[in-house]
């Protein structure tokens, strides 16, 4: 049995990445180096997520309005400078805490662990 975290770490963040480094990339016309270099990443990395070699496992995050609005939100305060490290910071851990917050991770956790039919732990 995995416990949240581990999923997060494997599927919420390179997902959350991914879809920041698109909408950096298509909407603001962000180059990979300079997504990198605002999400602390590496270009390699960044190159990853473009072409779904990472973060494409929570597909399903792209189905959650609110998640999505968050994450342009988050890319249009990158894009213009208005967030400075720690801000950034926050904001990511915000739309993490939606994500809980929403049980959109519910179903890829319970398919890494069908034994945790009725689980509630991460709500709590």
């Amino acid at each position: 049995m995995k416990p949240y975290c581990e999923v997060v770490a494997q599927n919420l963040l390179p997902t959350l990445r991914a879809l920041i480094a698109k909408e950096l990339m298509e909407k603001y016309k962000f180059t990979q180096q300079d997504v990198a270099s605002k999400l602390g990443l590496t270009q390699s990395a960044v190159s990853q997520y473009v072409r779904n070699l990472r973060g494409s496992k929570a597909k399903i995050l792209e189905r959650d309005a609110e998640i999505n609005k968050k994450i342009e939100k988050f890319a249009s305060e990158i894009a213009s400078g208005q967030l400075n490290s720690f801000s950034a910071l926050e904001s990511f851990c915000n739309i993490c805490r939606a994500v809980r917050k929403s049980r959109t991770m519910c179903e890829i956790h319970k398919k890494s662990s069908p034994e945790l039919k009725n689980c509630k732990i991460c709500l709590r």
